[in-house]
């Protein structure tokens, strides 16, 4: 029995440790490229849906922010605008080297901090609190059997009131689940990639399974929103459709979700 124990440990520390690493090797290629934003670099499809996101998880009162999984600064640029106290953390150095080239004003003021190395490692040593905590896209790039630890920390460094939340975030619930296997497929239809490698936690994204885990963390009703409830793959008609139904259509029949708890 022991020697299984141990086994088992020495198994899942590798899983870990490799999930891990597929995600820094990608994340520091697809960001070694640098990029500097500006309002001109958006369509109006993406202003509109960050900005839904932002205002549906950010209180006005609202001054000190995390956020996680930071990536090119896309989800920062947006957030500078609300005129808030921001720490973004991300792990891929590449990434971080490109927020402090891009965001060096910013800086400089004490408006920004950026941090590289490990979401749930930097919480757990980290003696801060905040307001919100908001990622894009984060939950389904994390091993699920540490789901529990990062909503806890999450909870456990937010002020009371706080928000936890992270989208968009793939819906993997009902015939989405399905939908998800042929996703490479539909992404190279548009000219886009799509790495399984990378993407695999998709699968694990169910809303249920997520609000039950936010709220054994100890969250007050959370819930799973809307982010976009169609795919738009840059075509414009979708992209309008999506923007008249959206506020009618249910988080879980929406393909990409907002995943959202608060602290009460």
């Amino acid at each position: 029995m022991p020697r299984r124990s141990w086994t088992s440990l020495i198994h899942s520390t590798k899983i870990v440790k490799d999930n891990e690493a597929i995600q820094k090797k990608f994340y520091d290629k697809t960001f070694e490229q640098e990029c500097v934003w500006s309002d001109a670099s958006f369509s109006e499809s993406t202003k509109y849906f960050t900005n839904r996101f932002i205002d549906t998880t950010i209180k006005t009162n609202s001054k000190k922010i995390l956020e996680i999984g930071c990536g090119n600064g896309l989800l920062t640029f947006f957030l500078l605008k609300k005129e808030k106290n921001i720490t973004a953390i991300d792990i891929s150095d590449k990434a971080i080297k490109n927020m402090h080239k891009q965001f060096s004003k910013e800086i400089s003021e004490g408006k920004l901090k950026s941090v590289c190395g490990d979401i749930i490692s930097f919480m757990n040593n980290s003696e801060e609190k905040f307001d919100v905590i908001i990622g894009s896209g984060i939950i389904h790039h994390i091993e699920k059997k540490d789901w529990h630890k990062l909503f806890s920390l999450a909870f456990e460094k937010l002020n009371p009131g706080g928000v936890f939340a992270c989208g968009p975030e793939p819906n993997a619930g009902g015939i989405y689940r399905v939908c998800w296997r042929f996703a490479k497929f539909f992404y190279k239809l548009f000219g886009m990639d799509y790495d399984w490698e990378v993407e695999k936690g998709t699968l694990n994204m169910i809303p249920r399974v997520l609000e039950s885990e936010l709220k054994r963390a100890g969250f007050h009703n959370p819930k799973v929103l809307s982010f976009q409830s169609i795919p738009h793959f840059r075509l414009k008609i979708l992209t309008f459709i999506d923007k008249k139904i959206i506020k009618y259509v249910s988080g879980k029949f929406s393909l990409y979700i907002i995943v959202k708890g608060e602290k009460i």
